[in-house]
């Protein structure tokens, strides 16, 4: 089957760090769902979810339809999920309108499509099982509770547990959690310690909850942006910084405010990072392209890795051409002559795309460094040919020429197309 190649990549993300797909979960990657409306939604303040999807209702209709046609292509078998309200209140106390399951959507397709997750066809419980097991249902239930914030339910079943199986190998993982829980609304003195304790955490909701970690974790996370909120990013903690605890959250366009008002972001590579992520989770291209240049010149050896981290395609693409497209020069080079390396991504790029130089400031970098200058320099020079100013055009070249032979060539090339 036909998959857009982004839509196939995100699919595959979740198999790897799930286990399983979600579409519910696509529309958080894909920037359609806003975690603050999700969490309306969970608190019945909102009667459908699809009502505060964001864009063409027709279009995510369509790509959630790729992505599950792509998930039973590989093998994966569909489960059904329901979504229940969050409990408000310490004791688990009465829900508005009950405890019956929340209506994603009107559309008895786009319901299903969203009320199901794909799981490899070994890990879908075998039902006599999985019904029959009173350990088995008990473990289920606290992470019902848990996922509904229901600590007095997920408590009750936990001892319930602890009596049942007291060698169940997840009565500790269900204690932590369970801790975690109780934390909600009750923000810590030292935020180092939460965001310890959040780091801890966090492995094991994604093991135990899957998806649903995020209803748990989510909510925590914020509290503690809200605690570092003018907290200025050190180079030594940087996890210990509101754009951290806001990106575990996925709150993209709160990290981009925290970024972006922390003077001199541009010197850090982890903001540029999160910089980066969050653009590409709000569909900012440009913007995305623009905090990836501040990574290869801040931190060039750790770019590579970081773009495994980030796990977008768009961007995958583009650095794979960048490393194909080396060109042979006219001589031998010499063993002076530099290669290209990741400081030599932004000039490339705008040879590569050069209407980014009309998005892209000459002044974008921020330093001095050889991969700056050239950026610079390619810069003024695609200025100089599209407004036609042959003599600082050919001035232009001989200083790349002279400074960087590889990039020299491919501009030449950039001219021949």
């Amino acid at each position: 089957m036909t998959i857009d190649s982004s839509l196939q990549a995100q699919v595959d993300a979740q198999l790897m760090e799930q286990g399983a797909f979600a579409p519910l979960e696509l529309l958080f990657n894909s920037g359609r769902l806003l975690y603050s409306d999700y969490a309306g939604w969970r608190r019945r303040e909102t009667e459908v979810l699809d009502s505060v999807l964001m864009g063409n209702k027709a279009r995510i209709r369509a790509e959630i339809e790729q992505a599950v046609g792509y998930a039973r292509s590989i093998g994966l078998v569909e489960q059904t999920q329901e979504f229940h309200a969050w409990h408000t209140d310490a004791a688990g106390g009465s829900l508005v309108g009950g405890d019956k399951p929340l209506r994603i959507s009107t559309d008895p397709h786009l319901q299903r499509l969203l009320g199901t997750r794909y799981v490899p066809a070994q890990d879908a419980p075998q039902m006599d099982l999985f019904f029959d097991n009173p350990v088995v249902a008990l473990a289920n239930g606290i992470v019902q509770a848990l996922t509904t914030r229901n600590v007095a339910d997920a408590q009750r079943q936990l001892d319930r547990l602890y009596a049942q199986a007291p060698n169940h190998s997840d009565l500790a993982a269900f204690d932590q959690l369970l801790a975690a829980l109780g934390r909600l609304g009750h923000a810590g003195a030292d935020p180092r310690e939460e965001l310890d304790f959040l780091l801890g955490a966090t492995p094991t909701a994604r093991r135990l909850l899957g998806a649903q970690s995020r209803d748990l974790l989510s909510p925590l996370w914020l509290q503690l942006a809200d605690t570092l909120r003018g907290h200025t990013f050190s180079p030594d903690q940087p996890t210990l910084h509101r754009s951290f605890a806001l990106s575990q959250a996925q709150d993209w366009a709160g990290v981009s405010d925290s970024v972006l008002g922390e003077g001199g972001w541009q010197r850090h590579a982890p903001l540029c990072l999160r910089l980066v992520e969050s653009a590409f989770g709000r569909r900012r291209r440009v913007e995305a392209l623009l905090a990836w240049c501040h990574v290869c010149w801040r931190a060039p050896e750790e770019a590579a890795e970081a773009l495994s981290k980030l796990r977008q395609p768009d961007l995958t693409a583009l650095w794979q051409t960048f490393l194909d497209s080396e060109p042979e020069l006219p001589t031998p080079r010499q063993a002076a002559e530099p290669l290209l390396t990741a400081t030599d991504f932004p000039a490339w790029l705008l040879l590569h795309e050069p209407g980014l130089a009309l998005q892209f400031a000459e002044d974008l970098p921020v330093g001095n460094t050889a991969g700056e200058e050239h950026y610079r320099c390619v810069h003024r020079w695609i200025h100089a040919r599209r407004a036609n100013r042959p003599a600082e055009e050919v001035a232009l070249r001989k200083v790349l020429q002279a400074g960087h032979p590889v990039l020299f060539e491919m501009l030449k090339q950039s001219v021949r197309k």
